[in-house]
């Protein structure tokens, strides 16, 4: 398999984020807000950037950005060592194990560094290829949230919930 890193966001990422996320295909299953243009793909890589919380999955080979993962404070759980994951991939790289890497080193820097008890993801029901990211990643599947995610086309959509205890990474990683 092809390796990659990940990193932060950085002022000239603006291209790649604009050839991800003016995929409509790509924005509808993951919920994330198309760009328009080069404007907005630079408005956006701006709010990555300030926001701190968003990485880059750049390709070893061709040091281009070909995704994006977010690591934030999991909304549902009362539990300040509970993280929640999202992410985005550009088509081109779909169905070779690229995304579940990146998950898998994002898991590793969580349970390692940040002393996470829980990481959680989600995709909305009929994601499959997100579903084999998590499934692949040992993440435990718990249940449907109904009604859980306002999408920006107006969409109202169910959310399936996963999750990964620290307890069950190191039995997996040890």
């Amino acid at each position: 398999m092809r390796e990659i890193f990940i990193r932060s966001i950085i002022p000239g990422d603006e291209e790649a984020l604009f050839r991800i996320y003016s995929d409509m295909e790509l924005c509808l299953s993951s919920g994330a807000r198309p760009v328009k243009n080069m404007s907005d793909a630079k408005d956006k890589m701006y709010n990555f950037i300030r926001a701190g919380d968003t990485f880059a999955v750049v390709h070893t080979e061709t040091m281009k950005v070909i995704g994006v993962i977010t690591v934030r404070q999991d909304v549902h759980r009362f539990n300040r060592n509970a993280y929640m994951l999202g992410y985005v991939l550009h088509r081109d790289w779909w169905g070779k194990g690229i995304m579940a890497l990146a998950v898998e080193y994002l898991m590793k820097y969580l349970f390692k560094n940040m002393g996470a008890d829980v990481v959680s993801a989600a995709h909305f029901v009929g994601n499959n290829q997100s579903k084999r990211v998590l499934e692949k990643c040992g993440f435990v599947y718990e249940g449907t949230m109904r009604k859980d995610y306002l999408r920006f086309d107006g969409a109202v959509l169910d959310s399936c919930i996963y999750s990964v205890t620290k307890e069950e990474w190191l039995a997996k990683n040890s």
